[in-house]
């Protein structure tokens, strides 16, 4: 395992996540990814997180943090299925609002272990 934490999405709540955890893990440690590069260079520049491509965060994180919004969950963890096969002990981190932890597994393609948080931003 080459990350402890990999976030799939750094808008609003997913950046707030990472910045949080980037005060506490070593940076090397966590990756990111954002189709907004904006977003991951500034995580990148801030606390010194690495980018990565979307499958290889999957395949090299224990924990994955799906920072992505409810109606983009299913076709995001499609895309992903090959990678978090290889990936034996993933966690799956979702603060997706009204989709359940049986959904989100159905997405993945596994049984894979599944928390579901919701961040209070104020």
């Amino acid at each position: 395992m080459q990350y402890q934490f990999g976030f799939i999405g750094c808008g609003n709540m997913g950046g707030a996540l990472a910045s949080a955890v980037a005060k506490t893990v070593c940076a090397s440690e966590i990756a990111v990814c954002d189709y907004d590069e904006k977003k991951t260079s500034a995580l990148k520049e801030t606390y010194g997180v690495c980018v990565e491509e979307i499958s290889s965060l999957v395949q090299n994180s224990r924990f994955v943090v799906l920072g992505v919004k409810p109606q983009m969950m299913e076709s995001t963890l499609e895309s992903v299925k090959p990678a978090l096969l290889k990936n034996a002990g993933v966690v799956l981190i979702s603060m997706a609002a009204g989709l359940s932890t049986s959904a989100i597994r159905a997405f993945a393609g596994g049984e894979y272990p599944v928390i579901r948080l919701m961040p209070n931003t104020p």
